[in-house]
């Protein structure tokens, strides 16, 4: 069991009050026979301090145990949850600081707590080790429920970006090309940065940048292979950075796990930035006004604004769900990232945004197959189906598909962009808005009402479809049949009940 120093503080201290109250005594009357303060064994209780090893003999002898029972990391079987809490590393993810929330007392409540909590506790512990839950998982949900609760839009982080353009008498007009940015991070914050230092090997393939900190002379080495635009957005978050005083944050750019919810949320904090840095909040609202007031779905419209912002699908995206609820009055949607490989049926949800909505294709991620009558699904395998025709690979490609969800009845208005992955080699991603179809959506988006997009009723997964002639399923719907076994057993049961008491 590897620990941290303040874990192992906390288990001490578990121990030590676990063993005085099982020997009937109270903190004054072990501080007489150990002769330690009072206050300095509330301490160690607390986990807040832990005793040399003179003080760990003197407290051994005053309660009659071993020194090596003592300071062993095993604790008996009522404090279990805690040690598999501390085991878990699950503690180490959960942003429990941000939510006023004190570690050591949690803990020391558990400890506490009946048995019927601590079986609890277990419970939670072997589902999140069954369903094999990436290290940063927990924090990535409370960042995206962070960004849900402020409707995905930063008031102070819009107003930081303009300051910031007025202090440099910069006058925003896109493109911001990465050129412009450069100039302003290698002039205004002392910066080097370095396209030709990033190592041609397959462990750095994903790498994008990697920032250095060398005092006043800060290096910054950026991927040559990426394209302008996400070179530009790397620009973006360092410039982010420096002008906010952010330094808690990570070294690597990439998809690599972060070390702390700190350091997700500083990451958040830049991203922003950068995004509204180079897709300035009015331009992008006029282009929108235009887009939606169209009566029918325009993709060259659409495909347009990326080079007219420089930016990749995935920021043009992300930018349009900051300014959705704010400007548009559009409360309902999703947003949702996916990558595949060529020629595999697997596809992976990276991102993921719910605004107002409880459709949740990432809860079945793990365990079952997406529906693939998503049209985030279907992008993807229509573009690698045109790359093998030999299309350029380098073309992205959009699509509009109205979504009903079976189980649910809600009716989504989905846009999609998929193009090839720059980093990831024989890959592809899409980006993926969905917006509710409501009667507040037909009046602020014209082309709701095109002809032309197609409908397809769609579910979350094949598992829990009960469609019978879906050509596209590629796994049986045990979870539905299980479901109807159920409830078919629950109407038995209430026949069997009343005609036995009848």
């Amino acid at each position: 069991m590897k620990l941290s120093e303040n874990n192992i503080k906390l288990i001490f201290g578990l121990k030590l009050k676990q063993l005085r109250q099982d020997k009937g005594l109270s903190l004054s009357e072990l501080a007489k026979k150990s002769s330690l303060s009072t206050s300095y064994l509330n301490e160690i209780e607390n986990g807040k301090k832990h005793p040399k090893s003179d003080k760990i003999a003197a407290l051994a002898t005053a309660l009659d145990v071993s020194y090596d029972k003592l300071v062993s990391l095993k604790l008996t079987k009522n404090l279990a949850p805690v040690s598999e809490l501390l085991e878990s590393n699950i503690l180490e993810q959960l942003p429990l600081d941000h939510y006023g929330i004190d570690v050591h007392k949690l803990l020391l409540q558990i400890s506490h707590a009946p048995l019927q909590l601590s079986a609890l506790v277990s419970t939670l512990i072997e589902m999140a080790k069954s369903l094999e839950l990436s290290e940063n998982n927990f924090s990535k949900t409370a960042i995206r429920t962070y960004k849900e609760l402020n409707d995905n839009y930063f008031h102070d982080l819009e107003e930081a970006v303009n300051k910031f353009y007025r202090k440099i008498k910069f006058d925003y007009k896109p493109p911001v090309k990465y050129d412009v940015l450069l100039k302003l991070l290698t002039e205004e914050f002392n910066y080097v940065v370095k396209e030709d230092s990033i190592p041609e090997l397959h462990e750095f393939r994903t790498i994008r940048g990697i920032n250095i900190p060398n005092g006043k002379n800060k290096k910054l080495l950026i991927n040559s292979r990426l394209r302008n635009s996400q070179k530009a957005f790397i620009i973006g978050k360092e410039i982010a950075y420096n002008y906010l005083n952010i330094s808690d944050r990570t070294q690597i750019y990439s998809d690599m796990r972060l070390d702390s919810f700190d350091e997700l949320l500083n990451n958040l904090r830049s991203s922003y930035f950068s995004t509204a840095l180079i897709i300035g909040r009015q331009a992008l609202i006029k282009d929108l006004e235009v887009f939606f007031k169209k009566k029918n779905f325009d993709d060259k419209f659409l495909l347009s604004l990326l080079p007219k912002y420089n930016v990749s699908a995935e920021m043009l995206f992300q930018r349009i769900t900051n300014l959705l609820s704010k400007y548009f009055n559009i409360n309902v949607f999703f947003f949702h990232r996916f990558n595949a490989e060529n020629n595999s049926d697997k596809f992976r949800l990276l991102k993921e945004i719910r605004l107002n909505t409880k459709e949740n294709p990432g809860g079945y991620q793990i365990t079952e197959h997406y529906c693939r009558r998503w049209q985030a699904v279907n992008i993807i395998k229509e573009l690698a189906d045109l790359q093998q025709k030999g299309k350029d690979f380098n073309t992205p490609i959009t699509r509009v598909q109205k979504s009903e969800f079976i189980n649910s009845g809600n009716e989504y208005l989905t846009i999609s962009i998929a193009k090839v992955s720059t980093l990831l080699e024989n890959t592809n991603y899409s980006v993926t808005l969905g917006f509710l179809m409501n009667d507040e959506l037909k009046q602020k988006i014209d082309f709701v009402g095109d002809p032309g997009i197609a409908k397809k009723m769609i579910n979350d997964t094949c598992e829990r479809c009960q469609l019978t002639d879906c050509k596209e399923r590629i796994a049986e719907p045990k979870a539905y049949e299980k479901k109807i076994r159920f409830e078919k057993l629950e109407d038995a049961l209430k026949e069997i009940i009343k005609k036995e008491t009848e």
